[in-house]
């Protein structure tokens, strides 16, 4: 009976330390990726270009507007921003022409509706819902 909890116990400190070191194998792979001149974020969710890092005094001044420079603690750093580039080329064209076809344009149908509703309420044709919210006003 003593070593079913003692097992559990050997299980649950082995995926937790594997799980610490998958996390350290991250943390180095971003800061390798620390250069100036890229971009990051912050943990507090600032967007900013990394001018200098200072690892002995782990601070780090970022860019976050034309001439505005701010120093951060270095761990504050939570990510490189990578540039993203669309699966698909059709992103990347100046097509400006309106690809959606006529059977799905419905803005005339439901300006027609909303039209002839319009027209039963001006001429008095009221549903119950509308004589219920009458009578309690």
């Amino acid at each position: 009976m003593l070593i079913l909890p003692l097992v559990l116990l050997g299980v649950m400190m082995l995926l937790m330390w594997r799980g610490n070191k998958q996390r350290q194998k991250q943390m180095e792979t971003m800061r390798t990726k620390l250069v100036p001149g890229a971009e990051v974020m912050t943990q507090a969710g600032i967007f900013g270009t990394l001018v200098a890092i200072d690892n002995e005094n782990h601070v780090a001044t970022l860019e976050v507007s034309p001439g505005v420079e701010m120093r951060v603690h270095s761990q504050t750093v939570a990510t490189v921003v990578e540039p993203t580039v669309p699966n698909d080329a059709s992103s990347l064209t100046d097509d400006t022409t309106d690809a959606t076809p006529a059977s799905l344009d419905t803005t005339d149908d439901a300006a027609a509706q909303f039209d002839a509703h319009d027209a039963d309420l001006r001429d008095g044709e009221l549903d119950g819902n509308q004589d219920e919210d009458r009578k309690n006003r």
